[in-house]
């Protein structure tokens, strides 16, 4: 596997053409629906995008919100062992992190990217759920130690669907109301590993619950 480059923030073109060409493509199949938008930030104030972890699509169904800047986001680094799957993942601005191993590489580049004005993408809960019935679950500390070292904004975004996500299926995604550090409990020097980890609940509750409301309400 190539060693990713963790020092500097590359630029790339295939990304706008593959929103551009399979956007329309995947709207249509998943007959995607977008609430919400008016909470993306739109000022110059830093923000984590974070997403509840129903599908590998969910970074997907996410960008191809035409309100919403383009995305950097994780990748479980297994994914980048194939030479090709890293190629595409990567020039969609993806990034590898070992999951579960305390990966300050990448804690480290989410970081330096909110940092160059870009946005960041996570999924806080760190690995898609498979087998509970697409209900959001315990979040680990990442999205809120990132959080913190940056003085970013938190932007939960809900994937809501009835069923399990497949073609033909029905998909809102819901931008919830940003939360900044104070109402994150983070917005002091010093922060205990508990706190870091309330913290990321916290931002995974505001997504459970936009998510009830919204499947109860269709």
């Amino acid at each position: 596997m190539k060693e990713f480059d963790y020092s500097t923030v590359p630029e790339y073109k295939f990304y706008r053409f593959a929103v551009k060409v399979f956007g329309p493509l995947f709207r249509k199949l998943y007959h995607i629906n977008y609430k919400g938008t008016e909470n993306i930030p739109t000022d110059t104030k830093k923000y984590i995008v974070a997403i509840n972890h129903t599908c590998a699509l969910d970074p997907v169904f996410v960008a191809l919100c035409k309100s919403i800047p383009r995305l950097h986001f994780m990748a479980k680094v297994e994914l980048f062992k194939n030479p090709i799957v890293a190629w595409v993942i990567t020039h969609l601005y993806g990034f590898p992190v070992k999951r579960g191993k305390g990966d300050t590489s990448a804690i480290d580049y989410a970081e330096l990217i909110l940092n160059e004005g870009h946005v960041f993408a996570i999924c806080p809960e760190g690995k898609r759920i498979k087998d509970k019935n697409g209900i959001p679950q315990e979040a680990k500390s990442g999205v809120a130690i990132i959080a913190k070292k940056a003085d970013a904004l938190v932007l939960p975004v809900a994937i809501c669907c009835k069923n399990k996500i497949t073609r033909g299926e029905h998909v809102t995604v819901h931008f919830c109301k940003p939360l900044t550090l104070e109402e994150l409990g983070l917005n002091k020097d010093e922060v205990s590993r508990e706190e870091y980890k309330a913290a990321a609940n916290t931002v995974m509750k505001r997504i459970s619950l936009m998510r009830e409301s919204e499947l109860n309400d269709n």
